[in-house]
């Protein structure tokens, strides 16, 4: 016989690990299906003092609410949920992106073929039409969910421009289409919505899908949880005695324990933070080139918990900042290089990523810079990399090489 000790996961472990993975928005849609089925929870999502109930009614759901409401079955994985995010807050009022993907690429911290395979997944959203990069792929999108894009309808799309300019003759001449065939397709195109996101409410700011939100004080940056998106929960008073082992009592200690699983991950999200708040002071301040390099580990060790929490935390979250509502992932990032004499983390890898950018967009059209060049180049802004290291963070920021620079350009 032998006597040993282990650890076991039980449902109320399971379930608050589980709650570490989600957004606030993400968290209030759950609790409220488990608060459907337990007489003891009431879930309240705090409403912002100047959002008028009344006008959200009048005015119906926002765009941003609705990309939410489907984001689960258009982007299962939670991780990408904050690119989704940032395309969706570079809409404009017709539902078109403003940003390239390699600009959101920049931003959320990740390679462009990754964006791109999200927004894949977003364009597929109804209305159709909706995160389009122009008037031509709006109406090209909802011409592809009925399955009347064709090859002629293509090449009216792509010369649409020319309608306004010089008629159905012009676009006639430049498709090499009959006329009345050009007349007929564009009467299709009439048909169809040019402005699908017109029809949903603007009240709503992006800003409230942030899990945090950071404020500069003069003692210097402070975090608080998003009081327009964290639930708050809360025991109701059922009226008579609860007798001991029924079910009515089983459902008040679950609640309490939901409660208290609830509160721990919003300590843990804060005190996460606060970590951020101060070690990435700069970045809040000027962006990007002031990122310093640091790690979920480091950050663990200073909250005291284990870096596989911090990171389910960092994954699911996101932060209101000067900057826009941006992944607490972007507050994350490894050193480009370390100092030769200390060992110390020196230049965060999407700072010198911006400065490179920087670099390529001051270069000749004619003579664009190498990787050798974009290397020395900073060498004088005292980042010392070599051109293996420029190379590797140039493909990560989405920046083409010298060749494909050029040829593009």
């Amino acid at each position: 016989m032998r006597q040993q000790t282990a650890l076991r996961l039980t449902l109320g472990l399971t379930r608050s690990i589980g709650f570490l993975e989600l957004s606030n928005v993400e968290l209030t849609q759950t609790l409220h299906e488990i608060a459907s089925d337990n007489p003891w929870l009431m879930v309240q999502a705090a409403r912002p003092a100047e959002f008028n109930s009344a006008d959200a009614e009048d005015d119906g759901p926002s765009l941003i609410s609705h990309i939410l409401s489907q984001l689960p079955h258009l982007v299962p994985a939670p991780r990408d949920h904050a690119i989704a995010i940032a395309l969706a807050e570079a809409l404009d009022a017709n539902g078109i992106l403003t940003a390239t993907t390699d600009a959101v690429a920049r931003r959320t911290g990740v390679t462009r073929d990754r964006v791109n395979a999200v927004l894949d997944a977003l364009r597929r959203i109804e209305p159709r039409g909706v995160f389009a990069h122009s008037l031509a792929d709006c109406l090209g999108l909802q011409l592809a969910a009925v399955g009347a894009l064709d090859a002629e309808m293509q090449s009216v799309l792509d010369r649409l421009d020319l309608l306004t300019q010089g008629g159905l003759e012009a676009l006639a001449a430049e498709t090499r289409l009959p006329l009345s065939r050009v007349a007929s397709l564009v009467a299709r195109l009439r048909e169809l919505d040019p402005r699908p996101a017109a029809r949903f409410s603007s009240q709503t700011s992006a800003s409230r899908v942030a899990d945090l939100t950071f404020t500069e004080t003069t003692d210097g940056w402070q975090v608080a949880l998003n009081p327009e998106t964290t639930p708050r929960l809360s025991l109701a008073t059922l009226g008579g005695s609860v007798p001991r082992g029924s079910r009515l009592s089983q459902e008040r200690r679950e609640a309490n324990m939901l409660i208290a699983a609830i509160e721990r991950r919003n300590k843990s999200m804060l005190d996460v933070g606060r970590v951020l708040a101060r070690e990435q002071s700069g970045f809040l301040s000027d962006g990007v080139g002031s990122l310093r390099p640091l790690t979920k580990r480091a950050v663990a060790l200073e909250i005291g918990l284990h870096e596989s929490t911090v990171g389910r935390l960092v994954n699911a979250g996101s932060a209101a900042t000067p900057h826009g509502t941006i992944p607490l992932t972007r507050f994350f990032s490894r050193a480009a290089r370390r100092d030769p004499i200390t060992d110390e983390p020196r230049f965060a890898a999407p700072a010198v990523g911006e400065m490179i950018a920087r670099i390529v967009e001051s270069e000749s059209a004619e003579k664009p810079f190498s990787d050798t060049q974009i290397a020395e180049r900073l060498s004088r802004h005292g980042i010392t990399v070599s051109r293996r290291v420029v190379s590797n963070i140039r493909n990560r920021a989405g920046i083409d090489n010298r060749a494909t620079r050029k040829r593009r350009r």
